[in-house]
């Protein structure tokens, strides 16, 4: 994880002319102690970073990247869509990729984006309806979860296997096998109130992702009556 923050330290600087201390520690959610700390060892790593504390920090302008084939229009489109997952608690993973997107840009496609970012605000409700990072490894690894869940003032507790994610409107949905149900089941992300691993599982024949939205090519009611 360190390095990653180091990695993505260094792109950032790159990015930018000179960055104060704190727009890192702001960047990276880490305090300035730490800031302090990540500069002196990309410092000690051999990293162009020229400047100190007091004065802010810059890369040197040889060791810039080579800019992507991105124009400006594709650089905004990846930075709202990263802005729109920042909710899902990657936030991590995301400040790394958005740092490498900057520092592969041109200057005038930099201050564009950054304009832009200025003026996308996700919501600590829009954070709520989002899916976690567990349910996207449970997704990934297949990997059963138990959950307790809560709809129309119901609680349940079930035992799912995940198998994929539906934005619907406003809200996310998480589709898996519910073995309560014994059939495929769609779960509003901010109604599981608790989730906690349950083990791995083995796919289903006939009840892949795409075979259950094949099944209900429109999210018909089936899939999401509980």
């Amino acid at each position: 994880m360190r390095l990653e923050r180091l990695l993505a330290i260094a792109l950032f600087l790159g990015a930018r002319r000179r960055v104060r201390a704190s727009d890192v520690a702001a960047r990276f959610e880490v305090s300035l102690r730490t800031v302090y700390r990540d500069m002196r060892s990309l410092q000690l790593a051999g990293f162009p970073i020229e400047g100190n504390a007091g004065d802010g920090y810059r890369l040197a302008q040889e060791s810039y990247l080579r800019p992507l084939a991105l124009d400006e229009d594709e650089a905004e489109a990846l930075a709202v869509a990263a802005r729109a997952l920042a909710a899902s608690g990657h936030q991590a993973a995301l400040a790394t990729a958005t740092a490498k997107l900057h520092a592969a840009l041109g200057p005038a496609a930099r201050r564009r984006v950054a304009q832009l970012e200025a003026r996308i605000t996700v919501t600590a409700t829009a954070r709520a309806t989002a899916p976690t990072p567990a349910m996207l490894e449970a997704i990934r690894e297949h990997r059963a979860a138990a959950i307790s869940y809560a709809d129309g003032g119901k609680r349940t507790r079930r035992t799912i296997e995940p198998v994929g994610l539906v934005c619907r409107g406003d809200a996310w949905w998480l589709v898996a096998w519910c073995r309560l149900r014994e059939d495929a089941r769609a779960f509003r992300v901010d109604q599981i109130a608790a989730w906690t691993s349950a083990g791995p599982f083995a796919p289903r024949p006939g009840f892949s992702f795409d075979d259950i939205v094949r099944r209900d090519r429109h999210l018909a009611e089936r899939l999401f009556g509980y």
